[in-house]
């Protein structure tokens, strides 16, 4: 991980990422191109992150698209959901994200 440095480009799992962070020898990275263009939810309902279709593709189909090597360094993290203080909207549940 020497190698790596914040600002830096490289290939995982078949895409280019941008690093934008770099903590305790793991990187927060973040893809270069869009990767797909989805909503965030199927209807247009209140629906907080945890629950949105959005998530259930990201943490399903496309996390699964990674072979088992990848998947081997990504590193789950709780992300507190809190809520909106601007549109007074419910943050819900917290929920589990990726870093690599």
């Amino acid at each position: 991980m020497e190698d790596i440095k914040i600002g830096s480009s490289l290939s995982f799992g078949g895409y280019n990422w941008r690093v934008l962070d770099i903590q305790n020898n793991t990187a927060l990275i973040l893809t270069e191109d869009i990767i797909e263009q989805r909503a965030y939810h199927v209807a247009y309902k209140d629906i907080t992150w945890a629950d949105c279709a959005l998530r259930k593709y990201l943490n399903g189909e496309f996390y699964d698209k990674f072979n088992v090597t990848d998947k081997s360094r990504i590193i789950p993290v709780i992300n507190k959901n809190s809520d909106n203080q601007w549109y007074c909207s419910k943050g819900g549940a917290d929920t589990q994200k990726i870093l690599v």
